[in-house]
Protein backbone atom coordinates (compact mmCIF):
# COMPACT_ATOMS: atom_id res chain seq x y z
CA UNK A 1 0.00 0.00 0.00
CA UNK A 2 0.98 3.27 -0.83
CA UNK A 3 0.69 6.38 0.58
CA UNK A 4 0.90 10.37 -1.14
CA UNK A 5 2.97 12.72 0.13
CA UNK A 6 0.29 15.17 0.74
CA UNK A 7 -1.59 11.89 2.08
CA UNK A 8 1.37 11.13 4.57
CA UNK A 9 1.54 15.03 5.63
CA UNK A 10 -1.78 14.33 6.63
CA UNK A 11 -1.74 11.62 8.64
CA UNK A 12 2.03 12.76 10.25
CA UNK A 13 0.58 15.97 11.77
CA UNK A 14 -2.69 13.68 13.36
CA UNK A 15 -0.24 11.47 15.02
CA UNK A 16 2.16 14.30 16.32
CA UNK A 17 -1.19 16.43 17.74
CA UNK A 18 -2.67 13.27 19.33
CA UNK A 19 0.73 12.90 20.06
CA UNK A 20 1.46 15.80 21.89
CA UNK A 21 -2.52 15.96 23.10
CA UNK A 22 -1.38 12.76 25.15
CA UNK A 23 1.63 14.47 26.34
CA UNK A 24 -0.40 17.58 27.71
CA UNK A 25 -3.14 15.54 29.76
CA UNK A 26 -0.22 13.87 31.58
CA UNK A 27 1.25 17.31 32.48
CA UNK A 28 -2.25 18.28 33.91
CA UNK A 29 -1.92 15.37 36.19
CA UNK A 30 1.99 16.24 37.19
CA UNK A 31 2.28 17.15 40.45
CA UNK A 32 5.74 17.08 41.51
CA UNK A 33 9.28 17.67 40.20
CA UNK A 34 12.29 15.65 40.14
CA UNK A 35 14.83 16.98 41.54
CA UNK A 36 16.95 18.14 37.98
CA UNK A 37 13.54 19.60 36.86
CA UNK A 38 13.63 22.29 39.46
CA UNK A 39 17.54 22.82 38.49
CA UNK A 40 16.04 23.69 35.02
CA UNK A 41 14.42 26.60 36.45
CA UNK A 42 16.86 27.82 38.83
CA UNK A 43 19.65 27.14 36.77
CA UNK A 44 18.10 29.08 33.67
CA UNK A 45 17.01 31.87 35.59
CA UNK A 46 18.17 32.56 38.81
CA UNK A 47 21.12 34.92 39.83
CA UNK A 48 19.83 34.55 43.33
CA UNK A 49 21.04 32.28 46.40
CA UNK A 50 18.54 30.80 48.79
CA UNK A 51 19.35 31.54 53.23
CA UNK A 52 20.15 27.61 53.73
CA UNK A 53 21.07 28.95 57.59
CA UNK A 54 17.67 30.67 57.68
CA UNK A 55 14.27 32.03 56.99
CA UNK A 56 12.85 31.94 53.21
CA UNK A 57 9.76 33.34 51.59
CA UNK A 58 7.60 32.11 49.16
CA UNK A 59 8.78 34.93 46.82
CA UNK A 60 12.25 34.23 47.82
CA UNK A 61 11.78 30.37 46.33
CA UNK A 62 9.77 32.02 43.56
CA UNK A 63 12.57 34.04 42.41
CA UNK A 64 14.88 31.58 42.93
CA UNK A 65 13.38 29.62 40.25
CA UNK A 66 11.27 32.71 37.69
CA UNK A 67 13.19 34.43 35.51
CA UNK A 68 12.95 38.33 37.33
CA UNK A 69 13.84 42.00 36.28
CA UNK A 70 16.43 42.82 36.25
CA UNK A 71 17.74 39.33 34.94
CA UNK A 72 15.27 38.97 31.73
CA UNK A 73 16.85 37.32 28.62
CA UNK A 74 19.74 37.66 30.40
CA UNK A 75 21.91 34.98 29.16
CA UNK A 76 25.00 36.36 30.54
CA UNK A 77 23.23 35.09 33.94
CA UNK A 78 22.21 31.62 32.54
CA UNK A 79 25.95 31.18 30.54
CA UNK A 80 27.59 31.93 34.36
CA UNK A 81 25.52 29.39 35.81
CA UNK A 82 26.17 26.59 33.73
CA UNK A 83 29.44 27.42 34.47
CA UNK A 84 29.03 27.35 38.49
CA UNK A 85 27.12 24.28 38.32
CA UNK A 86 29.73 22.45 36.04
CA UNK A 87 27.66 19.23 34.77
CA UNK A 88 25.65 21.22 31.23
CA UNK A 89 26.58 23.29 28.41
CA UNK A 90 24.45 26.14 28.38
CA UNK A 91 22.18 26.14 24.93
CA UNK A 92 18.87 24.09 26.53
CA UNK A 93 18.72 26.45 29.99
CA UNK A 94 19.01 29.19 27.26
CA UNK A 95 15.82 28.20 25.49
CA UNK A 96 14.05 28.00 28.72
CA UNK A 97 15.40 31.44 29.73
CA UNK A 98 13.89 32.65 26.94
CA UNK A 99 10.28 31.11 27.51
CA UNK A 100 10.44 32.25 31.15
CA UNK A 101 11.63 35.71 30.51
CA UNK A 102 8.49 35.97 28.44
CA UNK A 103 6.71 35.32 31.81
CA UNK A 104 8.37 37.12 34.36
CA UNK A 105 7.73 36.70 38.01
CA UNK A 106 6.34 33.33 37.28
CA UNK A 107 7.27 29.79 37.73
CA UNK A 108 4.90 26.67 36.61
CA UNK A 109 5.49 23.72 35.06
CA UNK A 110 4.07 24.93 31.33
CA UNK A 111 7.05 26.86 30.99
CA UNK A 112 9.55 24.90 30.43
CA UNK A 113 7.31 22.24 29.06
CA UNK A 114 6.53 24.65 25.97
CA UNK A 115 10.32 23.86 24.91
CA UNK A 116 10.05 20.19 24.93
CA UNK A 117 6.73 20.38 23.18
CA UNK A 118 8.20 22.40 20.35
CA UNK A 119 11.22 19.84 20.32
CA UNK A 120 9.01 16.85 19.89
CA UNK A 121 7.35 18.22 17.29
CA UNK A 122 10.07 18.48 15.21
CA UNK A 123 11.58 15.16 16.80
CA UNK A 124 8.50 13.49 15.17
CA UNK A 125 8.83 15.18 11.56
CA UNK A 126 12.66 14.12 11.69
CA UNK A 127 11.72 10.59 12.92
CA UNK A 128 9.26 10.52 9.87
CA UNK A 129 11.60 11.63 7.36
CA UNK A 130 14.41 9.09 8.53
CA UNK A 131 11.77 6.47 8.14
CA UNK A 132 11.01 7.57 4.78
CA UNK A 133 14.56 8.17 3.23
CA UNK A 134 15.26 4.70 4.53
CA UNK A 135 12.51 2.88 3.41
CA UNK A 136 11.37 5.27 0.69
CA UNK A 137 7.58 4.04 1.86
CA UNK A 138 5.70 6.64 3.66
CA UNK A 139 3.25 4.19 5.20
CA UNK A 140 6.38 2.15 6.63
CA UNK A 141 7.72 5.53 7.59
CA UNK A 142 4.24 6.29 9.15
CA UNK A 143 3.90 3.23 11.66
CA UNK A 144 7.60 4.03 12.91
CA UNK A 145 6.80 7.05 13.84
CA UNK A 146 3.29 6.31 15.53
CA UNK A 147 4.78 3.48 17.37
CA UNK A 148 7.29 6.13 18.79
CA UNK A 149 4.82 8.66 18.96
CA UNK A 150 2.23 6.36 21.24
CA UNK A 151 5.02 4.85 23.82
CA UNK A 152 5.76 5.75 27.34
CA UNK A 153 8.97 6.70 25.73
CA UNK A 154 7.97 9.62 23.91
CA UNK A 155 5.49 10.83 26.55
CA UNK A 156 8.03 10.69 29.25
CA UNK A 157 11.02 12.17 27.06
CA UNK A 158 8.02 15.10 26.22
CA UNK A 159 6.87 15.51 30.14
CA UNK A 160 10.12 15.67 31.75
CA UNK A 161 11.39 18.80 31.83
CA UNK A 162 15.06 18.89 30.99
CA UNK A 163 16.98 18.94 28.16
CA UNK A 164 16.70 15.53 27.05
CA UNK A 165 13.68 16.50 24.21
CA UNK A 166 16.27 19.05 22.65
CA UNK A 167 19.30 16.54 22.45
CA UNK A 168 16.76 13.82 21.02
CA UNK A 169 16.18 16.43 18.50
CA UNK A 170 19.18 17.31 17.58
CA UNK A 171 20.07 13.98 17.24
CA UNK A 172 17.37 12.98 14.94
CA UNK A 173 18.34 16.41 12.93
CA UNK A 174 22.20 15.30 13.03
CA UNK A 175 21.21 11.67 11.52
CA UNK A 176 18.55 12.58 8.94
CA UNK A 177 21.20 15.19 7.62
CA UNK A 178 23.56 12.51 6.99
CA UNK A 179 21.51 10.07 5.24
CA UNK A 180 20.50 13.04 2.76
CA UNK A 181 24.62 13.30 2.51
CA UNK A 182 24.54 10.07 1.94
CA UNK A 183 22.10 10.00 -0.59
CA UNK A 184 23.23 12.64 -2.72
CA UNK A 185 26.89 10.35 -3.21
CA UNK A 186 28.88 11.94 -5.62
CA UNK A 187 27.03 14.45 -6.29
CA UNK A 188 26.81 16.35 -3.28
CA UNK A 189 27.91 20.04 -3.04
CA UNK A 190 29.97 22.45 -0.58
CA UNK A 191 27.42 24.27 0.38
CA UNK A 192 24.85 21.16 1.09
CA UNK A 193 27.57 20.57 4.47
CA UNK A 194 26.35 24.09 5.87
CA UNK A 195 22.97 22.77 7.68
CA UNK A 196 24.74 20.20 9.60
CA UNK A 197 27.35 22.91 11.21
CA UNK A 198 24.53 24.66 13.70
CA UNK A 199 23.47 21.03 14.45
CA UNK A 200 26.67 20.22 15.53
CA UNK A 201 27.24 23.49 17.43
CA UNK A 202 23.97 23.60 19.01
CA UNK A 203 24.12 19.84 20.03
CA UNK A 204 27.28 19.68 21.41
CA UNK A 205 25.66 22.96 23.44
CA UNK A 206 22.81 20.73 24.58
CA UNK A 207 24.16 17.61 25.87
CA UNK A 208 27.53 16.08 25.73
CA UNK A 209 25.74 12.96 25.10
CA UNK A 210 25.06 14.44 21.69
CA UNK A 211 28.76 13.75 20.34
CA UNK A 212 28.58 10.70 21.40
CA UNK A 213 25.66 9.91 19.38
CA UNK A 214 27.42 12.09 16.04
CA UNK A 215 30.39 9.74 16.57
CA UNK A 216 28.51 6.83 15.89
CA UNK A 217 26.99 8.31 13.33
CA UNK A 218 29.84 9.68 11.69
CA UNK A 219 30.96 6.26 12.01
CA UNK A 220 28.40 4.37 9.86
CA UNK A 221 29.02 7.07 7.48
CA UNK A 222 32.98 6.45 6.70
CA UNK A 223 32.76 2.61 6.76
CA UNK A 224 29.58 3.27 3.98
CA UNK A 225 31.58 6.23 2.18
CA UNK A 226 35.12 4.24 2.07
CA UNK A 227 33.04 1.26 0.74
CA UNK A 228 31.74 3.65 -2.17
CA UNK A 229 35.27 5.55 -2.38
CA UNK A 230 33.55 8.56 -1.94
CA UNK A 231 36.64 11.02 -0.14
CA UNK A 232 34.96 14.15 -1.13
CA UNK A 233 31.93 13.59 0.88
CA UNK A 234 34.20 12.25 3.49
CA UNK A 235 36.46 14.64 3.64
CA UNK A 236 33.90 17.57 3.49
CA UNK A 237 31.60 15.45 6.31
CA UNK A 238 34.41 15.19 8.98
CA UNK A 239 36.19 19.10 7.84
CA UNK A 240 32.42 20.01 8.87
CA UNK A 241 31.86 18.06 12.48
CA UNK A 242 34.83 18.94 13.95
CA UNK A 243 34.49 22.91 12.66
CA UNK A 244 31.37 22.42 14.55
CA UNK A 245 33.01 21.12 17.38
CA UNK A 246 35.70 23.81 17.43
CA UNK A 247 32.86 26.42 17.18
CA UNK A 248 31.25 24.82 20.28
CA UNK A 249 34.28 24.42 22.50
CA UNK A 250 34.80 28.41 21.77
CA UNK A 251 31.54 29.46 22.55
CA UNK A 252 31.86 27.64 26.07
CA UNK A 253 35.21 26.12 26.76
CA UNK A 254 34.35 24.33 30.16
CA UNK A 255 33.05 21.69 28.13
CA UNK A 256 36.39 19.63 28.22
CA UNK A 257 36.68 20.07 32.19
CA UNK A 258 33.31 19.15 32.41
CA UNK A 259 33.50 15.72 30.60
CA UNK A 260 36.57 14.96 32.25
CA UNK A 261 36.81 16.31 35.73
CA UNK A 262 33.00 17.68 36.52
CA UNK A 263 30.71 16.28 38.94
CA UNK A 264 29.30 13.83 36.06
CA UNK A 265 32.13 13.13 34.24
CA UNK A 266 35.46 10.46 34.76
CA UNK A 267 36.14 12.75 37.59
CA UNK A 268 33.96 11.18 39.83
CA UNK A 269 34.84 7.73 39.47
CA UNK A 270 37.97 8.37 41.06
CA UNK A 271 37.79 5.66 43.96
CA UNK A 272 38.89 2.03 44.18
CA UNK A 273 36.36 -0.84 43.96
CA UNK A 274 37.69 -4.24 42.51
CA UNK A 275 36.77 -5.87 39.95
CA UNK A 276 34.14 -8.24 41.02
CA UNK A 277 32.13 -5.86 42.65
CA UNK A 278 32.52 -3.86 39.03
CA UNK A 279 31.76 -6.73 36.95
CA UNK A 280 28.38 -7.61 39.11
CA UNK A 281 27.86 -3.39 39.33
CA UNK A 282 27.88 -3.39 35.82
CA UNK A 283 25.69 -6.47 35.01
CA UNK A 284 22.76 -4.69 37.18
CA UNK A 285 23.04 -1.44 35.35
CA UNK A 286 22.65 -3.21 32.33
CA UNK A 287 19.71 -4.86 33.80
CA UNK A 288 18.48 -1.65 34.83
CA UNK A 289 18.39 -0.02 31.68
CA UNK A 290 16.82 -3.31 30.14
CA UNK A 291 14.01 -2.80 32.25
CA UNK A 292 13.95 0.74 31.39
CA UNK A 293 13.76 -0.21 27.56
CA UNK A 294 10.99 -2.73 28.42
CA UNK A 295 9.20 0.09 30.48
CA UNK A 296 9.37 2.87 27.74
CA UNK A 297 8.67 0.38 24.72
CA UNK A 298 7.73 -3.08 25.62
CA UNK A 299 4.21 -2.99 27.89
CA UNK A 300 7.05 -2.82 30.95
CA UNK A 301 7.23 -6.92 29.78
CA UNK A 302 10.96 -7.74 29.86
CA UNK A 303 9.99 -11.22 28.54
CA UNK A 304 8.08 -9.20 25.51
CA UNK A 305 11.53 -6.89 24.59
CA UNK A 306 13.41 -10.54 24.46
CA UNK A 307 11.34 -11.71 22.37
CA UNK A 308 10.77 -9.41 19.95
CA UNK A 309 14.58 -9.07 19.81
CA UNK A 310 14.50 -12.72 19.30
CA UNK A 311 12.49 -12.63 16.54
CA UNK A 312 14.04 -9.79 15.04
CA UNK A 313 17.83 -11.29 15.00
CA UNK A 314 16.28 -14.83 14.15
CA UNK A 315 14.06 -13.11 10.85
CA UNK A 316 17.44 -11.19 10.16
CA UNK A 317 19.62 -14.00 9.71
CA UNK A 318 16.55 -15.54 7.73
CA UNK A 319 17.07 -13.11 5.26
CA UNK A 320 20.50 -12.81 5.33
CA UNK A 321 21.86 -16.05 4.56
CA UNK A 322 18.57 -17.83 3.45
CA UNK A 323 16.89 -14.86 1.12
CA UNK A 324 20.12 -13.23 0.35
CA UNK A 325 18.57 -10.20 0.93
CA UNK A 326 20.67 -7.59 2.15
CA UNK A 327 19.53 -4.31 4.76
CA UNK A 328 19.97 -1.80 2.68
CA UNK A 329 23.39 0.42 3.43
CA UNK A 330 20.71 3.21 4.56
CA UNK A 331 19.43 1.24 7.47
CA UNK A 332 22.58 0.93 9.18
CA UNK A 333 21.86 4.77 10.27
CA UNK A 334 18.85 3.63 12.37
CA UNK A 335 20.31 -0.17 13.29
CA UNK A 336 23.63 1.36 14.37
CA UNK A 337 23.54 4.72 16.33
CA UNK A 338 20.30 3.48 18.34
CA UNK A 339 21.46 0.20 20.14
CA UNK A 340 25.24 1.18 20.18
CA UNK A 341 24.13 4.24 21.95
CA UNK A 342 21.75 2.75 24.29
CA UNK A 343 24.67 0.52 25.27
CA UNK A 344 27.39 2.11 25.51
CA UNK A 345 25.33 4.72 27.82
CA UNK A 346 24.20 2.15 30.02
CA UNK A 347 27.39 1.27 30.98
CA UNK A 348 28.83 4.57 31.23
CA UNK A 349 26.07 6.74 32.55
CA UNK A 350 27.27 8.02 36.34
CA UNK A 351 23.45 7.34 37.27
CA UNK A 352 21.27 4.47 36.22
CA UNK A 353 18.24 6.76 34.56
CA UNK A 354 15.60 6.56 31.64
CA UNK A 355 16.66 10.20 30.52
CA UNK A 356 19.90 9.23 29.83
CA UNK A 357 19.05 6.76 26.89
CA UNK A 358 15.86 9.38 25.54
CA UNK A 359 17.76 10.41 22.57
CA UNK A 360 18.58 6.76 21.60
CA UNK A 361 14.70 5.38 22.05
CA UNK A 362 13.15 6.53 18.73
CA UNK A 363 15.99 4.83 16.75
CA UNK A 364 15.24 1.72 18.82
CA UNK A 365 11.66 1.57 18.13
CA UNK A 366 12.07 2.58 14.45
CA UNK A 367 14.11 -0.89 14.16
CA UNK A 368 12.37 -2.86 15.82
CA UNK A 369 9.10 -1.57 13.67
CA UNK A 370 11.45 -1.77 10.56
CA UNK A 371 12.27 -5.22 11.13
CA UNK A 372 8.35 -6.35 12.14
CA UNK A 373 7.91 -4.93 8.71
CA UNK A 374 10.43 -6.94 7.04
CA UNK A 375 8.62 -9.75 8.51
CA UNK A 376 5.44 -9.37 7.62
CA UNK A 377 6.92 -8.49 4.23
CA UNK A 378 6.97 -12.60 4.12
CA UNK A 379 3.24 -12.63 3.54
CA UNK A 380 1.94 -11.99 0.08
CA UNK A 381 -1.54 -11.34 1.22
CA UNK A 382 -2.15 -7.71 1.76
CA UNK A 383 -4.94 -7.81 4.37
CA UNK A 384 -2.31 -9.46 6.47
CA UNK A 385 -0.12 -6.95 6.53
CA UNK A 386 -2.65 -4.52 7.74
CA UNK A 387 -2.48 -6.71 10.94
CA UNK A 388 0.96 -4.80 12.02
CA UNK A 389 -0.26 -1.30 12.04
CA UNK A 390 -2.73 -2.36 14.17
CA UNK A 391 -0.39 -4.73 16.66
CA UNK A 392 1.71 -1.22 16.87
CA UNK A 393 -1.73 0.74 17.77
CA UNK A 394 -2.91 -1.67 20.00
CA UNK A 395 0.55 -2.37 21.95
CA UNK A 396 0.74 1.73 22.08
CA UNK A 397 -2.63 1.77 23.78
CA UNK A 398 -2.09 -1.44 26.32
CA UNK A 399 1.13 0.25 27.35
CA UNK A 400 -0.42 3.02 28.87
CA UNK A 401 -2.89 0.69 30.62
CA UNK A 402 0.56 -1.40 31.69
CA UNK A 403 2.54 1.51 32.49
CA UNK A 404 2.61 5.09 33.82
CA UNK A 405 4.96 7.56 32.61
CA UNK A 406 7.36 8.55 34.79
CA UNK A 407 7.64 11.88 36.31
CA UNK A 408 4.02 12.10 37.12
CA UNK A 409 4.38 12.04 41.11
CA UNK A 410 1.35 13.01 43.06
CA UNK A 411 1.14 10.14 45.10
CA UNK A 412 2.16 12.41 48.06
CA UNK A 413 0.14 14.28 50.94
CA UNK A 414 2.93 17.01 51.17
CA UNK A 415 0.90 19.34 48.48
CA UNK A 416 -1.85 20.16 51.56
CA UNK A 417 0.18 21.88 54.04
CA UNK A 418 -0.67 20.74 57.61
CA UNK A 419 0.68 24.39 59.29
CA UNK A 420 1.50 27.29 58.05
CA UNK A 421 5.28 27.48 58.29
CA UNK A 422 7.80 24.81 57.57
CA UNK A 423 11.33 23.82 59.11
CA UNK A 424 13.79 21.80 56.74
CA UNK A 425 16.68 19.70 58.29
CA UNK A 426 18.96 17.99 55.60
CA UNK A 427 23.25 17.65 55.52
CA UNK A 428 25.50 19.54 53.36
CA UNK A 429 24.19 17.24 49.91
CA UNK A 430 21.92 20.35 49.74
CA UNK A 431 18.73 18.35 49.72
CA UNK A 432 16.32 21.09 50.03
CA UNK A 433 16.53 21.46 46.33
CA UNK A 434 14.53 18.58 45.93
CA UNK A 435 11.67 20.08 47.83
CA UNK A 436 11.16 24.20 46.81
CA UNK A 437 7.85 23.39 44.90
CA UNK A 438 6.41 22.12 48.27
CA UNK A 439 8.20 25.06 50.17
CA UNK A 440 7.02 27.56 48.10
CA UNK A 441 2.76 26.48 50.02
CA UNK A 442 3.89 28.22 53.10
CA UNK A 443 4.17 31.03 54.49
CA UNK A 444 8.11 30.63 55.90
CA UNK A 445 10.29 27.95 55.14
CA UNK A 446 13.77 27.74 57.47
CA UNK A 447 16.38 25.78 55.80
CA UNK A 448 19.34 23.96 58.07
CA UNK A 449 21.96 21.42 58.04
CA UNK A 450 23.11 19.10 60.32
CA UNK A 451 26.31 17.31 60.15
CA UNK A 452 24.73 13.72 61.34
CA UNK A 453 24.30 11.78 58.44
CA UNK A 454 22.22 8.53 58.66
CA UNK A 455 23.58 5.55 60.70
CA UNK A 456 21.62 3.01 58.58
CA UNK A 457 22.05 4.64 54.93
CA UNK A 458 25.28 2.73 54.39
CA UNK A 459 24.10 -0.39 55.37
CA UNK A 460 20.70 -0.29 53.64
CA UNK A 461 22.59 0.25 50.38
CA UNK A 462 24.50 -2.16 50.98
CA UNK A 463 21.60 -4.61 51.51
CA UNK A 464 19.76 -3.07 48.66
CA UNK A 465 22.57 -3.67 46.23
CA UNK A 466 23.18 -7.33 47.60
CA UNK A 467 19.68 -7.92 47.14
CA UNK A 468 20.10 -6.86 43.18
CA UNK A 469 23.05 -9.03 42.22
CA UNK A 470 25.91 -7.17 43.35
CA UNK A 471 28.71 -8.67 45.02
CA UNK A 472 29.90 -5.51 47.07
CA UNK A 473 32.85 -6.86 49.14
CA UNK A 474 31.92 -3.52 51.42
CA UNK A 475 32.62 -1.42 48.38
CA UNK A 476 29.22 -0.44 47.25
CA UNK A 477 28.42 2.50 49.70
CA UNK A 478 31.79 3.65 48.61
CA UNK A 479 30.68 3.96 44.74
CA UNK A 480 27.04 5.38 45.83
CA UNK A 481 29.29 8.28 47.70
CA UNK A 482 31.76 8.64 44.77
CA UNK A 483 28.53 10.29 43.24
CA UNK A 484 26.34 11.55 45.95
CA UNK A 485 29.77 13.63 46.90
CA UNK A 486 30.64 14.28 43.11
CA UNK A 487 33.81 12.73 43.94
CA UNK A 488 34.70 14.88 46.54
CA UNK A 489 35.27 12.62 50.10
CA UNK A 490 37.23 16.35 51.87
CA UNK A 491 33.61 17.86 51.58
CA UNK A 492 32.83 20.23 54.52
CA UNK A 493 30.44 19.32 56.98
CA UNK A 494 27.79 21.92 57.66
CA UNK A 495 26.08 22.50 61.19
CA UNK A 496 23.36 25.08 61.22
CA UNK A 497 21.01 23.24 63.37
CA UNK A 498 21.88 25.13 66.67
CA UNK A 499 20.10 28.18 65.07
CA UNK A 500 16.98 26.33 65.36
CA UNK A 501 17.08 26.79 69.69
CA UNK A 502 17.41 30.57 69.24
CA UNK A 503 15.58 31.35 66.32
CA UNK A 504 12.39 34.12 67.18
CA UNK A 505 10.31 33.63 64.44
CA UNK A 506 10.20 30.22 65.53
CA UNK A 507 9.61 30.48 68.89
CA UNK A 508 6.68 32.45 68.14
CA UNK A 509 5.39 29.30 66.75
CA UNK A 510 2.69 26.86 68.09
CA UNK A 511 3.22 24.20 65.62
CA UNK A 512 5.62 23.76 62.73
CA UNK A 513 5.92 21.28 59.67
CA UNK A 514 9.36 19.80 59.97
CA UNK A 515 10.78 17.88 56.60
CA UNK A 516 13.84 15.36 57.85
CA UNK A 517 15.94 14.46 54.73
CA UNK A 518 16.32 10.89 54.63
CA UNK A 519 20.42 11.35 54.14
CA UNK A 520 20.15 12.73 58.17
CA UNK A 521 20.06 11.01 61.43
CA UNK A 522 16.49 11.43 62.01
CA UNK A 523 16.47 10.66 65.32
CA UNK A 524 19.09 12.84 66.66
CA UNK A 525 17.50 15.64 64.41
CA UNK A 526 14.32 14.66 66.34
CA UNK A 527 15.58 14.31 69.73
CA UNK A 528 17.06 17.57 69.31
CA UNK A 529 14.06 19.60 67.98
CA UNK A 530 11.91 17.88 71.49
CA UNK A 531 15.22 19.41 73.26
CA UNK A 532 15.87 22.85 72.43
CA UNK A 533 13.03 23.97 70.94
CA UNK A 534 9.56 24.63 72.72
CA UNK A 535 7.85 21.92 70.19
CA UNK A 536 7.76 18.77 72.61
CA UNK A 537 5.29 16.72 70.56
CA UNK A 538 5.77 15.24 66.85
CA UNK A 539 3.67 13.00 64.76
CA UNK A 540 4.06 11.21 61.33
CA UNK A 541 2.72 13.07 58.56
CA UNK A 542 4.68 11.13 55.58
CA UNK A 543 7.04 8.66 56.20
CA UNK A 544 10.16 8.21 53.78
CA UNK A 545 9.29 5.39 51.12
CA UNK A 546 11.53 2.27 51.47
CA UNK A 547 14.09 1.17 48.97
CA UNK A 548 12.50 -1.74 47.77
CA UNK A 549 9.92 0.08 46.24
CA UNK A 550 12.85 0.77 43.77
CA UNK A 551 15.05 -1.33 41.00
CA UNK A 552 17.20 1.28 40.97
CA UNK A 553 18.64 2.99 44.33
CA UNK A 554 19.11 6.93 42.20
CA UNK A 555 15.11 6.82 41.42
CA UNK A 556 15.33 6.77 45.65
CA UNK A 557 17.46 9.47 45.72
CA UNK A 558 16.20 11.86 43.00
CA UNK A 559 12.49 10.69 43.79
CA UNK A 560 11.51 14.01 45.59
CA UNK A 561 8.36 12.97 47.36
CA UNK A 562 10.10 9.97 48.84
CA UNK A 563 12.97 11.90 49.70
CA UNK A 564 12.05 12.86 53.52
CA UNK A 565 10.55 12.06 56.91
CA UNK A 566 7.93 14.78 57.21
CA UNK A 567 6.36 15.25 60.80
CA UNK A 568 4.28 18.35 62.55
CA UNK A 569 5.56 19.48 65.60
CA UNK A 570 3.93 21.29 68.56
CA UNK A 571 3.63 22.31 72.03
Amino acid sequence: MKLSNKTANIILALIIIISLGISTAFMFTKQGYHEDELLTYNLANSSKQLNTEGWNSPEDFNEYLAATEPHLFDYAQVYQNQIIDASHPPFYYALVHTVCSLFPNMFNKWLAYAVNLVMMTISLILLFNIGKRVTDNNLYALIATGGYAFSIACITTTIYLRMYATLTMFVLAFIYLTIKLFDRGRYVKFFEFIPLLPIVILGILTQYYFIMCAGLTGLVFLILQIKRKNAKSLILYIITAFIGAAIALIVYPFIIENVLGGNRGLGSLNISIDAITIVTYFAYKLGTYVQILAKDLFLGQAWLLGLCTLLAIGFGIFFRFVKKRKLPPKSLFVVVPGPAYFFIIAMLSPFNSDRYVMAALPLISMMYIFAFIRIFSLFNNSKVRVILPVIVMLASALGFVFVTPYYLYGKTSLNNPQTKNCLFVGTDMLEWNKCIDKFMLYDDTMIVQTSDMSPTLGAELEDFATKRGVITNGKITAFADAYMNTGNFDQTKADSITRISKDSELKSLDEVTVYISRLADKQKVIDYIKQNTQFKNAELIQADYSFDEFYNWYDYFVETESYCNVYRFYK
